[in-house]
């Protein structure tokens, strides 16, 4: 019997689908798109760069820059 994911897990995993499809900016954009609820957007910020260190948030906003000059993302 497999157990029942809970309400953050399956959060988690949807923005970590969606981030790794759209790209943190996109999957941003979409996310206030679909959703009319007041937000707090620090909430946000901290749940999307959870775990991570400047560093590593600098990296992949680069990486982000990189790719949307070449057209890619």
């Amino acid at each position: 019997m497999s157990r029942m994911v809970s309400d953050l897990e399956i959060r988690q995993k949807g923005l970590n689908i969606l981030f790794k499809s759209l790209g943190e900016v996109d999957a941003i954009r979409f996310l206030s798109q679909i959703t009319y609820e007041k937000r707090d957007y620090l909430k946000l910020q901290d749940e999307l760069f959870e775990g991570m260190g400047m560093e590593e948030i600098y990296k992949k906003a680069k990486e982000y820059s990189e790719k949307k000059q070449k057209g890619v993302a």
